[in-house]
């Protein structure tokens, strides 16, 4: 097996083909400190536990048999050397108060685990260089953008998927909800076109998929008199009043402007969906991918451009050209965005709304109010029905992009799960590696708060959490949230699971393999679009979608649709099957 993992890496990263088209959680520059550079792979772990690793190890016999559950195996004293992305601060403390708090479980007390961090700008390249040489790791951050899919494809993960739903792993049981292990499963396409199912990754998550929309200045709004920021009118006619009487102003910012005004969330209630699973020709041109009534049946996957034939074979609803008719009705905010758009000056004014994921405002309000105190700052949720909290609004895969997993040829399989079990398995085990020391590091507000307590910088503890330990069950919100009733209450929102449905194309990952030429010549066409920049107005954006249409199916559009309808319905009839 070793062998075939190794030959298959070698050449995964020779031909470049595991980057994916996601983006990137945390800072890339966290890596540089004082610590030890991070080309050091700054370690963290007592000397003497690590020696530890020589004097034996867990049982290796795997727990991880498939079709069955792991049973309890016996642990020798061993280390377990884990990799994190981007830098971790005094993190020996808190590996002291773990052997402390575990030096009386007849496992955990044998079980000793050795960090190191990479820094997010070198971690893919180190990624792929631990899986070729099949370094000496037992536990490591994998990101979605770093290769996952490919790593998997490929055997160089474990499979997982016994250590969960299992009575004998009761922490990762009450951690991880039932659906949120389903969409941690991934789908393996076989040569023959079937599929093999499993766990290869642990996602790390506190909710689902994050509140999308803007920032906008509050203070602004009142000084114009503006009504209440509630939907698309009121949001529409705040921008117009501040470009029209605030000098040196627009009125949009263009960032991630591209998800306003789109069915991107709502089609999905009518079986009809973008995501990025199935998005293959680039965020251009996204393909809508419409399910019969009870999801198991593809209907059609169509295009910007398609013919009138093609959206009569969608759901009902979907059965006219939606697509140019959503950009071109976008075309209204043209007039307040960045009049140099898609040209070389991208340096905006500042704007009226800034898009921001609301995982993201804290941060962004922050940095706003270092440079100008006296503004105010509300969010606007872009979708109606998130925006209303309304139960079930988000339909998605349920996973992130941020994963942990077991490197194939690691013989402690069972000690790390048996680590990962203590540290999701309660809140005060998980707040240790999130948080740090309580009373030290922080402490508590309420029941879901907490503040960071005034400490000096060089003995905080910080862990970059996205990389080790988020989870859903173990949320606390900082003050700047829990101070404020409105934010709060979105929060809240965000993190409750009923927010949430599965999308049945969760797990689905599009093999290229069969139509790589057409999509690279599609894809390029499509790269030239520019529509989700809004660079035409609406007639021109017609024009310029129908010319795409035309050049795409030249060069092959018609075999990747009917590629990816084919994949799509060999996927759902073997997730239906189980």
């Amino acid at each position: 097996m070793k062998n075939k993992v190794l030959k298959k890496t070698m050449a995964l990263a020779l031909a470049g083909a595991m980057t994916l088209s996601m983006a990137a959680c945390g800072n890339d520059d966290a890596g540089s400190s004082n610590q030890q550079s991070e080309q050091q792979e700054s370690p963290a772990g007592n000397s003497e536990e690590s020696s530890a690793e020589n004097s034996g190890e867990a049982s290796g016999e795997e727990s991880s048999d498939e079709g069955g559950q792991a049973e309890a195996p016996q642990i020798e004293d061993t280390t377990i050397k884990i990799r994190v992305m981007n830098e971790f601060r005094n993190l020996d403390k808190v590996l002291a108060k773990y052997e402390e708090m575990t030096a009386d479980d007849p496992i955990m007390s044998k079980i000793h685990p050795e960090f190191v961090w990479v820094a997010g700008g070198d971690y893919k390249d180190k990624l792929t260089t631990a899986m070729i040489g099949q370094e000496d790791f037992d536990l490591m951050f994998c990101g979605g953008w770093h290769g996952l899919t490919g790593f998997i494809q490929d055997g160089n993960f474990k499979d997982l998927s016994s250590y969960f739903n299992n009575d004998a792993f009761s922490g990762l049981k009450s951690a991880f909800s039932e659906d949120f292990v389903k969409a941690m499963t991934s789908y393996i396409r076989q040569e023959d076109g079937s599929y093999q199912k499993g766990i290869y990754g642990i996602n790390l998550a506190t909710f689902y998929e994050d509140s999308r929309g803007f920032m906008y200045r509050e203070d602004l709004r009142k000084k114009y008199d503006c009504a209440p920021i509630t939907d698309e009118a009121s949001l529409l006619e705040f921008v117009k009043t501040v470009q029209e009487n605030e000098e040196g102003m627009i009125g949009v910012s263009l960032w991630n402007f591209f998800r306003l005004d789109s069915p991107w969330y709502s089609a999905k209630h009518d079986h009809v969906y973008t995501q990025d699973n199935v998005n293959v020709l680039g965020d251009q041109t996204w393909v809508w991918v419409g399910l019969s009534d009870d999801e198991k049946t593809v209907l059609n996957a169509v295009v910007p451009g398609d013919s009138a034939e093609e959206f009569a074979k969608m759901p009902a609803g979907y059965q006219d050209d939606f697509i140019t008719a959503y950009i071109q009705d976008r075309t209204k905010w043209n007039p307040y965005l960045n009049p140099n758009r898609g040209g070389t000056d991208t340096v905006e004014k500042p704007a009226a709304i800034m898009y921001s994921a609301l995982s993201e405002y804290e941060s962004k309000v922050k940095t706003a109010l270092e440079t100008n105190p006296d503004e105010e700052y509300g969010f606007y949720v872009i979708e109606d029905a998130q925006r209303n909290m309304e139960p079930g609004a988000v339909v998605c895969d349920m996973a992130t992009n941020n994963w942990l997993v077991v490197p194939e040829w690691s013989e402690k399989t069972d000690a790390v799960m048996y680590f990962l079990d203590w540290m999701f398995g309660s809140q005060e085990a998980h707040d240790l590696f999130e948080l740090g020391i309580e009373g030290e590091d922080w402490e508590a507000v309420g029941t879901d708060g907490f503040k960071k307590l005034d400490i000096d910088e060089n003995l905080a503890y910080s862990m970059p959490t996205y990389s080790f330990t988020q989870n859903p069950t173990y949320i606390r919100v900082s003050e700047f949230v829990s101070g404020n009733p409105e934010i709060k209450s979105r929060f809240d929102y965000m993190y409750d699971p009923s927010t949430y449905k599965l999308s049945p194309l969760s797990g689905f990952v599009f093999d290229t393999t069969n139509v790589e030429t057409q999509i690279a010549n599609v894809s390029a066409l499509s790269n030239e679009l520019q529509l989700t920049i809004s660079m035409y107005d609406a007639d021109e954006a017609a024009a310029k979608i129908q010319q795409w249409h035309e050049d795409a199916t030249a060069v092959g559009l018609e075999e990747i649709r009917a590629e990816l309808i084919s994949q799509i319905q060999a996927f759902l009839d073997a997730k239906n099957a189980n």
